[in-house]
């Protein structure tokens, strides 16, 4: 009953005139939008890909290093473990082992554990834009001049007049007006005006100036133009670059922080065992066969053993290869996760 209320009570005509505002509106929008890519130089084009070609790069490079400082971090924080571990409890399991003439079976590294992390070496440089209206504006000056005095060398010829340029002497004043005359409209054949030849001379250098500034102004723009779309091409395809090195690197920071709590899980349980082998050898006393202890005790060094290989493997295989995380680091914490798993069920089964 309240919901016809409600839509009996609505003003149809009026959501009507709202609609077509909207339209119009939206419709205006892309009017002015249309006209601002119009009147917009090819030159501020290139200056706003620059300036986002900077913008995509600067933002890239900071979220690398934000997250190396992450992985900086985390390293840290795991070579504190392993030192703590290694040094204490691992120490006291080799001695432990050792005094129940238990030869460990050290694992041995085939790599040096290292850390190394793969970003792009590419080097963009963005460059300025410059409009080119200054060496334009020298160049026409410089056409300006040429043209006079093309202008004034050709009437010369025509008309008999030396000009002596070595060394420069500015001719007389009646072989001057002699010359514009010729160019203000004897040239053909008519009754020549020396002030209509000043004229046609400046204003055919002007004419020519202006041109060869344009020309020039509108090369630099293209080429300022290509360049920055280039430039931006390339940005972009370096901020792609730039995240899958962001993706490796936050796996790689994951696995750190998974290796560390496991670290310190394998401290405990040797904890455990190592009690538990401070016991044998305190009740048993130190034999020189390890077979020569009661069968439950020579289970305690070989869990001890796999324990102690579980995470020296761990602990020494290097979390990456080529700036990758290394499949076989993966697979360290893999095994060692599955051991605990194991010694965890047997305490509470």
């Amino acid at each position: 009953m309240d919901n016809k209320s409600d839509v009996s009570n609505l003003d149809i005509p009026e959501i009507e005139e709202k609609a077509t505002q909207n339209k119009l509106d939206l419709g205006e929008r892309l009017i002015i939008e249309e006209e601002l890519r119009k009147t917009i130089t090819k030159n501020e084009h290139a200056k706003k890909l620059m300036k986002s070609s900077v913008e995509l790069i600067s933002k890239a490079d900071k979220d690398i290093e934000g997250t190396k400082k992450n992985i900086v971090t985390d390293v840290n924080r795991l070579e504190d473990s392993k030192n703590n571990f290694l040094n204490t409890t691992f120490t006291q399991s080799q001695v432990l082992l050792e005094k129940a003439s238990y030869i460990y079976s050290k694992n041995e590294a085939q790599e040096p554990f290292e850390i190394s992390l793969g970003t792009t070496n590419e080097d963009i440089k963005v460059k300025n834009i410059s409009s080119g209206a200054f060496t334009a504006f020298i160049l026409a000056i410089i056409t300006m001049i040429i043209t006079a005095g093309a202008w004034i060398y050709v009437a010369s010829l025509k008309t008999g007049i030396t000009l002596q340029l070595q060394p420069p002497t500015i001719p007389t004043n009646e072989s001057i007006e002699k010359m514009f005359t010729w160019i203000g409209g004897g040239m053909t054949g008519a009754e020549g005006n020396p002030m209509f030849g000043i004229a046609t001379v400046g204003i055919s250098a002007l004419i020519i100036g202006f041109l060869v500034y344009k020309v020039r102004v509108s090369l630099k723009e293209n080429r300022n133009f290509k360049v920055a779309n280039n430039i931006f091409e390339k940005s972009h395809i370096y901020v792609e670059k730039q995240k899958e090195s962001k993706t490796e690197m936050e796996k790689i920071d994951e696995h750190i922080k998974n290796i560390i709590p496991m670290v310190e899980n394998y401290k405990y349980l040797l904890d455990e065992q190592n009690a538990t082998l401070q016991r044998i050898l305190h009740v048993e006393g130190i034999k020189e066969d390890y077979n020569d202890y009661h069968p439950s005790s020579v289970e305690s060094m070989k869990d001890s053993e796999k324990l102690m290989n579980r995470v020296e493997e761990l602990i020494t295989t290097p979390v990456t290869k080529d700036g990758k995380l290394n499949e076989v680091s993966e697979y360290a914490l893999y095994e060692a996760k599955e051991v605990y798993d194991y010694y965890i069920s047997k305490i509470y089964d």
